[in-house]
């Protein structure tokens, strides 16, 4: 019974699977787990947070630019929404990407963006990214905890050519008090979807600070990426460019 509530942490999970993967998940249950993720990033992801100290502080030292943004695992564009929302009210022009490689999704995800012209809605895979050029900034919300490591270097030997000033990857601490808060969380406020089993699968496919430090150390020693901890229970990849403005 206590594993119910405080599972072993220190490995990361990579084997099982989560139910939104599976390519016949009922329909219904799968459309309200893409729609709920609006709740939890607005509660829990700290992504607005994020994007407004790396992102919208270097973009307000040239306002008057065109920036691009591509934000990877789109799901339900939440976050492309949030970004474009957030550039709206900064009066700053933002073009965003939003890369899903789930064709489920991407109807759910024209129906949220349909009144944001800035936001582009392609199916692709993250690992393959050579057709969609650079991006100013490269987003990413709780997706690198989907990849097993090889796939994460994968990932980032494809990104960081492609970053013209910086990317942010946010995603989940692997904690027994995260596990434990979603545990109640969602329990409470995502019933009839697949958010209680897949997120506390998730959070045992996070991350520890110190081995995504020592992963970035090995993988790309002169990559100048930052690990840093926020909250809540959030373990973030933060790169900024060399050659562009830093953030004011």
């Amino acid at each position: 019974m206590l594993d119910y509530f405080f599972p072993d942490m220190r490995l990361r999970n990579t084997s099982d699977k989560e139910k939104l993967e599976i390519a016949d998940a009922d329909e219904d249950r799968f459309r309200r787990t893409i729609r709920q993720f609006k709740l939890i990033n607005c509660l829990l992801s700290a992504s607005s947070r994020l994007m407004r100290e790396h992102f919208f502080t270097i973009m307000e030292q040239e306002p008057q630019r065109v920036y691009t943004l591509l934000d990877v695992g789109a799901g339900g564009c939440d976050i492309a929404i949030m970004a474009a929302r957030e550039a709206r009210r900064r009066g700053l022009k933002l073009n965003i990407t939003a890369l899903d490689n789930d064709a489920r999704i991407l109807p759910i995800a024209y129906e949220a963006a349909r009144e944001y012209p800035e936001i582009s809605i392609i199916e692709g895979n993250a690992l393959e990214l050579s057709r969609l050029g650079s991006f100013d900034f490269v987003f990413s919300n709780h997706f690198l905890h989907h990849l097993a490591w090889d796939e994460i270097r994968i990932f980032l030997e494809g990104i960081i050519p492609r970053t013209q000033l910086a990317f942010v990857m946010n995603d989940l601490k692997r904690s027994n008090w995260a596990y434990l808060g979603f545990t109640i969380f969602s329990g409470l406020l995502t019933r009839r979807s697949f958010h209680f089993y897949d997120g506390r699968l998730s959070i045992r496919r996070g991350f520890l600070a110190e081995e995504l430090r020592d992963f970035i150390c090995i993988n790309f020693p002169n990559a100048a990426i930052q690990v840093v901890e926020t909250y809540p229970a959030r373990v973030v990849l933060i790169f900024r460019s060399t050659d562009g403005p830093k953030p004011g």
